[in-house]
């Protein structure tokens, strides 16, 4: 479902990246399709960097290190803790100080708590410091995350943003697609040197938007903004939108599913389905090559089809697959229901992004970005943590335990599908003056 183009706000200033060097508005397509190359690449990198480690967390702290899964859960809602943190914080910095400061110092932070890591996992270090290194990690995180998000948003017009999104999720998928299968390499090796790898790589995507990726002029004309502090921002976006509300929430209730497909979904498939950690390496590379393959033109034959209708069908697909990974006791089974889960993937994260784009007002875009990055940072917190819970009371029950991590996806598909019939992604603001 194609959005308006964003019309000026009558209360808005230049942001950072707007008062210090910056592409004008005149410049062609061209240019603007470049730069969103360059921000693909560089979440090429970012994703390649975390997915390296990600997946392997729950195994070096349960399997190696020897603590129990439900304290190894706990690192899921620090790292949400992370995220509420993070995210209105780097949503408002995005608006004051510029996109380019935060996608360029993000990654530098980051890069800076993986080689904390690094360190500890050399000396074996207790569980408590590496809760305090993956909460700086998943804070710096969002830095990049929210910023990349908001300068494509400066960049495009909204009917061209779902596009441009879904480019970008394909660059993400190819880091994904590698990362895994570079991480079940290093599985096999010191810990440490994982962490150190990623933390390498974190410095690759701040080289990219240091030299590929100055800062831009949104195409709304703005005058003059008000910029609140972090905590006063989010609370105005959640009480002035219900639009917003309610999009976030149907958000977190599927991501709470989404969640389990990077952690709880690599336990059960090493310890309870058998499977080599070599070969969860390549289940996961299922997914990111199907993503990289199918994408676009799978949202290209299905652009005709309201946004919501399709984040619906795709909340529905987590659930078919999720039921499919409690009866699968083969590989085999489990790629099956990794590519049907890969499709649920492709037809609802990024149609949530260019949603968020369209209803957010002119001069808050980096904090309508920050309230979505909070959400997306809750739902990968809290949903591994319940899974560890859950796989704990159930990893000999496969089928149980995955419908039950499954019912998340089906409320959130029941939400979106009834919301569609009255929902419109043009901001008040901007309709008025249409």
């Amino acid at each position: 479902m194609g959005g308006m183009p964003s019309i000026a706000h009558p209360h808005t200033r230049p942001s950072g990246d707007h008062q210090h060097g910056r592409i004008e508005d005149t410049v062609g397509s061209g240019l603007r399709g470049r730069q969103t190359l360059f921000i693909a690449v560089a979440w090429c990198i970012n994703v390649l960097a975390y997915s390296i480690v990600y997946p392997f967390l729950p195994i070096y702290l349960h399997a190696i290190r020897g603590f129990p899964m439900s304290m190894v859960g706990l690192i899921f809602p620090v790292m949400g803790l992370a995220a509420i943190v993070g995210s209105p914080l780097s949503g408002w910095l995005a608006d004051r100080a510029g996109r380019r400061v935060l996608l360029i110092g993000g990654p530098v932070g980051r890069s800076g708590a993986f080689f904390l890591l690094a360190w500890m996992a050399a000396i074996q270090a207790p569980f408590g410091w590496f809760v305090v290194g993956l909460f700086l990690a998943g804070l710096l995180g969002k830095f990049f995350q929210n910023a990349a998000n908001a300068y494509i948003t400066d960049m495009l017009p909204a009917d061209e943003r779902l596009s441009a999104f879904n480019k970008v999720h394909v660059g993400a998928n190819i880091g994904w697609m590698v990362g895994p299968a570079v991480g079940a390499f290093l599985a096999r090796m010191p810990y440490s040197l994982m962490f150190t790898i990623t933390a390498i790589c974190c410095l690759g995507t701040a080289a990219i938007t240091w030299f590929f990726c100055p800062a831009v002029t949104p195409l709304a004309v703005k005058g003059r903004a008000i910029l609140q502090p972090p905590s006063r921002a989010l609370l105005r976006v959640l009480h002035d939108d219900r639009r917003m509300v309610a999009l976030v929430g149907l958000t977190l209730c599927l991501l709470l599913s989404v969640s389990q497909f990077a952690t709880t979904l690599s336990v059960y498939a090493t310890e309870t389905v058998g499977i080599p950690k070599t070969s969860l390496g390549f289940l996961y590379t299922i997914n990111g090559a199907l993503v990289i393959l199918f994408l676009l033109p799978v949202n290209e034959a299905l652009k005709q089809y309201p946004i919501f209708v399709r984040i619906g069908i795709g909340a529905f697909l987590y659930t078919v697959a999720f039921i499919g990974f409690g009866l699968s006791d083969t590989w085999m089974h489990l790629a099956i229901c990794m590519a049907v889960m890969t499709v649920g993937e492709m037809l609802s994260l990024t149609a949530i992004l260019t949603a968020v784009s369209q209803i957010a007002p002119a001069n808050m875009i980096g904090r309508y970005m920050g309230v979505h990055g909070l959400v997306d940072g809750l739902g990968w917190a809290i949903g591994p943590y319940i899974g560890a819970l859950l796989f704990e009371q159930f990893h000999g029950q496969g089928l149980l335990l995955w419908t039950l991590l499954s019912v998340f996806s089906s409320a959130a598909g029941v939400g979106f599908f009834t919301i569609v019939r009255f929902w419109q992604t043009t901001p008040p603001d901007r309709k008025a003056k249409e």
